[in-house]
């Protein structure tokens, strides 16, 4: 990491003398002292002077502004309980790192009584003013502002953007393999999910051309000799939801499964499922190169503006401005909110027949960060299902699961799986949109691949698994 020169001008030195301080601080290493000292000075609003900034200096700016109170007194004072436990030789500035990162996740993890009900609307509603946010959020202006601003700092809410397969052209599928031995990639798959055990299951989110629907289908059952079932399924955009039900000041985010136990008793009508919808085979494309720049910006951070544009692609400020404002006002791209809150690490999926989605959704409303879609079976329309997704403290999936194995009849077409871990990327519309033809790039032995299943596995990671699948 880079090594600043601190002003401390008219400020303690940041690191005591070793006959002053904490015992500690004797066992720091020198970069470990140089990372107290950037947070401290980062804390405090010294001067820092640099002539060039790594990550590392950046991620540890950016938890220290978004941080709520004093990283820095918490810090040391957990570093001085630690060397109290005893026969500790040295913190190196990896345990330092470490140490800071987790403070800060719990930090952000909890959240005001503010910022709880503004989450939830801001889910709800995605790109929309914040006068707008403050009225449907029940706050005042100011309210609203301060618990967007420590959101998005912090990184726990982001406004994205999501391609509008209906004006594309494309068509969003999820495809199930069970124990499979090969599993589908590249650049058309845009998230995976693993479930572990004795039947591994993988759940793969696709954004493929809807005129290709037959083609990729063909592709699918080529993988039937080589697992244990796979199937193909129409994905809807769904939606994303915030409930802050599970979430105290005191414990911050704890389930009340028997709470949720007695949600699930209360049942539900089955639901009615209308068909997934997909593009007109006419829908034209016709994007300019400026367009397709301007679209992937939009997926990248859908609140860029002009001058971001302008910085990110290269193209003249008014051609950005022109063209970004065509772009969304065509609905090409449309705003999606992505909450991360670190705490809420597992990763639960259901799939439910209409009947059983009828008696469990409303239980599932209550869960912290949940994601519902609709999905159709490609290869027998008349087969529809309820897809759910939950991000939940740690530790707490496989209790949810079994509660739900309690309460659910045997009877129903149901099953929920706690997801182990999980990859996601989005398809760059520059790379895969051929200007010249007006049409999407395909062909099959290009851009897809058959890996192991063993190779995915190990690509995929346990942290940032995907919760909105659209």
């Amino acid at each position: 990491m880079t090594q600043p020169d601190i002003d401390t001008h008219d400020q303690d030195e940041t690191v005591m003398s070793k006959d002053e301080g904490p015992t500690f601080e004797n066992k720091l290493s020198p970069s470990a002292i140089a990372i107290l000292r950037l947070v401290r000075t980062f804390e405090e609003g010294g001067q820092l002077q640099v002539f060039q900034t790594d990550a590392e200096f950046e991620l540890i700016r950016s938890m220290v502004t978004s941080y709520r109170g004093s990283l820095y007194s918490l810090l040391t004072r957990r570093l001085e309980e630690v060397v109290n436990l005893g026969d500790v030789s040295i913190i190196s500035q990896r345990d330092v790192m470490s140490l800071i990162v987790h403070l800060w996740e719990d930090n952000i993890s909890r959240l005001s009584k503010t910022e709880l009900p503004f989450l939830e609307t801001a889910i709800k509603n995605p790109g929309v003013a914040l006068n707008e946010l403050a009225k449907d959020s029940g706050l005042s202006y100011a309210q609203t502002r301060r618990a967007q601003k420590r959101l998005s700092e912090s990184g726990v809410l982001r406004t994205v953007g999501m391609l509008n397969t209906y004006k594309l052209g494309l068509e969003r599928v999820l495809i199930i393999f069970e124990s499979p031995s090969l599993v589908l990639s590249g650049p058309y798959v845009q998230k995976t999910l693993m479930v572990d055990g004795y039947s591994p299951l993988v759940l793969v989110v696709a954004t493929i051309p809807h005129k290709k629907r037959t083609e990729l289908l063909d592709t699918i059952r080529s993988f039937r000799g080589s697992t244990g079932s796979v199937s193909v399924w129409s994905l809807s955009d769904g939606r994303p939801f915030f409930s802050g039900r599970y979430f105290n000041s005191q414990d911050g985010w704890n389930l009340d499964l028997l709470h949720f136990r007695l949600m699930l008793r209360k049942g539900g009508d089955p639901l009615l499922l209308a068909d997934v919808a997909t593009p007109s085979p006419g829908t034209p494309n016709r994007f300019t190169y400026a367009d397709v720049k301007i679209i992937d910006a939009l997926v990248d951070e859908y609140d860029s503006t002009g001058n971001d544009i302008v910085t990110s692609t290269g193209l003249s400020a008014s051609t950005a401005f022109r063209r970004r404002a065509q772009l969304i006002k065509k609905r090409v791209v449309l705003p999606r909110a992505r909450v991360n809150i670190p705490r809420l690490s597992d990763r639960v999926v259901c799939l439910l027949s209409p009947e059983c989605a009828g008696d469990i959704i409303s239980a599932w409303n209550h869960l912290p960060i949940t994601y519902q879609s609709r999905i159709q079976n490609i290869e027998d329309s008349s087969e529809k299902k309820v897809l759910l997704v939950s991000a939940l403290p740690v530790g707490s999936g496989r209790d949810l699961i079994k509660v739900l194995n309690d309460e659910t009849s045997k009877i129903h077409d149901y099953s929920a799986h706690v997801v182990a871990a999980g990859t996601g990327q989005s398809t760059k519309v520059a790379s895969m949109y051929d200007r010249r033809n007006d049409s999407w790039k395909w062909d099959v032995s290009k851009y897809f691949d058959a890996l192991t299943y063993s190779v995915v596995r190990r690509e995929a990671t346990p942290n940032d698994i995907p919760l909105d699948l659209a």
